[in-house]
């Protein structure tokens, strides 16, 4: 099972591409958690959500454990689902990502994923330029020039 947080989700929708997720993955379902559900409600990007939804399988679960940390709501449920069920994490908050790979799930980042398409040859180099840019535009995301380059080369 692949679960996304918050962060990641929402990324992936403010730039249209959520299907990107399905095929980079090879996943017919992705799941969140209410909590993460509960988290995007009032955003703006909601309405994506509503949209994408028709289109894609997406699951909504609650994990059965609940821990009280400095972190947000959606990303410990999410961490504590994905433990539960041995599930790779798409999380992109770094600080919650450690706390996840402590508890010994897999956590892949953006950076990561979109690492995983370009190698996979799922994005070409054009195609990966207009993510970054859009990324950029619509989510204000920065990637570090390292990282950009090594996607674009």
């Amino acid at each position: 099972m692949i679960i996304a947080d918050t962060d990641f989700l929402s990324i992936f929708l403010k730039i249209e591409r959520l299907s990107l997720i399905f095929t980079a993955l090879e996943i017919n379902e992705l799941i969140i958690t209410g909590a993460v559900l509960q988290e995007i409600k009032p955003a703006p990007v909601y309405g994506l959500f509503l949209e994408a939804s028709k289109k894609h399988k997406i699951i909504v679960m609650n994990s059965k454990e609940k821990e009280v940390l400095d972190f947000g709501l959606g990303e410990l449920e999410s961490i504590a689902l994905a433990k539960e069920t041995n599930s790779i994490l798409l999380m992109d908050d770094r600080r919650a990502a450690r706390l996840a790979e402590s508890k010994g799930v897999i956590v892949m980042s953006v950076p990561i994923f979109l690492l995983h398409c370009r190698i996979n040859n799922i994005l070409s180099r054009d195609e990966m330029k207009q993510i970054i840019k859009t990324m950029e535009e619509k989510d204000h995301y920065q990637l570090n020039s390292e990282i950009e380059n090594k996607l674009v080369e």
